[in-house]
This record gives C-alpha cells, structure tokens and sequence, in this order.
C-alpha cells in the first residue's frame, strides 16, 4: 500500500489510492469562517502543557484565516489563543495546509488530527507544529493509545517568513508528510505502532506553559503571536474501484 503526492494522477497501488470523495472531503480557503463546518474554541483552558485559553475573537478572516496569540491578567494563564476545529472526524488520507506560523519563544503553532477519551476513543493524534523558538524546522509527531512518537526536520528556510505546503498522508501502515511535494519523512508499521483512530482536524495558536521551555523556549509575557491559514485541504483514502 502507497501513496502518492500527486493526486490528480490517479494511480493506483495495491488497493487503494487517493481520489476526491464528495462527501467527506473537502479544501476549505477561510473565505469566511464557516461555523456549520468549522468550530471555535472559546474557554477557559485547563492543560498542564498550556499557558493559554481560548478566545473565539481571536480566530479571523483577512485574506485567509488569522490566528491570533495575546496576553492576558489576572488569570490562570498567561495568554489566549485561536484553535479552530472541524465538526466531523477524518481517518486516512491527505492532510494538506498552506500555513505560515508565528515567530516567538514559547509559541506554538499547529495542524493536526486529534482524538481522545474526550470523544470516547483511545488518544491517537498526527501532528505538524511550528515552534516558534526557531520556524526553519518542523516538528512531526503522532500518538498511539497515548504513546507518543516525535522528530525535528531541518527546512532549509524560515517557515515563518511566508505561507507555504505542509502535508501528511495517512494510512493503515503509512505516515508521511511533506514540505510541498517533497517527502521528508516516512513511517510505517514496520517502525512500530501507528494511529488507526479517526480524529477531529484542527488548527491552533498557543503559549506552552513553562514546564516545556526545554521544547518549547520560556514564553515573555507580554508577547504577542500570529499564525496564517490560507487554505486546508482534506483527500480520503479511498478503495480502488469504489469512485
């Protein structure tokens, strides 16, 4: 089983490949935000790794999707941020975005697939973050069943410096994702266990609180953040034959 970055290609290998499926997938350009498809946070957030709440202004529409990161008194945590989600849960296939992360120690900026006891599943999640200590590497990672698996990939440029292609593609014994069309890395289940779940999609803004600062850098108080979303793009797995 493969997969393959081009899609509109249409090939085929095994049994399976990527095809548009009109029901449950979907490329979403933040035109304006869709709150029939997309939902967004706005509570107080109690998460030892956080430092930040979430506030529904803080997630924008000016030519795409703007998160924003701001700090905040007389509360628990420091700051507040902007997470996005969409309504339906997704499994295999291409996740796409056209993102530019924010610049900041302490920041963190985020695409990824999540799901938990909180939505009755064991915790699997697929994750592309953005610290924003040093934006010219990539932070990949996944969980199973709560284990967690992580790697830094040098870029070879500073992803804050403008919006570009960042992608995975999932599948029963796959992970891959991209920096436009180039692969950067790959795991199979051959390297061990992968998710299996399917998850709820999003796309946030946040502060780490300070306990991660050896990850994450010390977040100032004071400091303000903003991420840009221009597009996310969504391709299921789907059977060959079955389109």
């Amino acid at each position: 089983m493969k997969f393959y970055g081009a899609l509109a290609a249409g090939l085929v290998a095994g049994q399976v490949c990527f095809a548009q499926d009109i029901n449950t997938g979907f490329e979403e350009g933040f035109a304006k935000l869709d709150r029939s498809k997309w939902s967004v946070a706005d509570y107080v957030f109690k998460h030892p790794s956080f430092d930040t709440d979430w506030r529904a202004e803080l997630a924008q529409i000016d030519k795409g999707l703007v998160l924003g990161l701001v700090p905040q008194k007389g509360l628990e945590n420091r700051f507040a941020g902007a997470s996005v989600r969409r309504h339906v849960a997704t499994g295999f296939g291409r996740y796409e975005v056209v993102m530019q992360p924010a610049r900041g120690a302490g920041i963190v900026t985020g695409f990824f697939t999540y799901t938990g006891p909180y939505y009755g599943t064991r915790h699997d999640e697929i994750d592309i973050e953005f610290l924003g200590k040093d934006t010219t590497r990539i932070h990949l990672a996944y969980f199973v069943d709560g284990f967690l698996w992580n790697k830094f990939i040098d870029l070879g440029f500073d992803a804050a410096d403008a919006p570009r292609t960042y992608a995975f593609e999932w599948g029963p014994d796959s992970l891959r994702w991209y920096v436009g069309d180039r692969m950067i890395f790959e795991r199979t289940t051959a390297d061990g266990a992968l998710p299996q779940v399917p998850g709820m999609l999003f796309a946030n803004i946040w502060a780490a609180d300070d306990k991660l600062k050896a990850w994450s850098g010390l977040t100032k108080p004071g400091v303000f953040g903003q991420a840009r979303v221009e597009r996310i793009r969504f391709v299921p797995l789907v059977a060959a034959g079955a389109v």
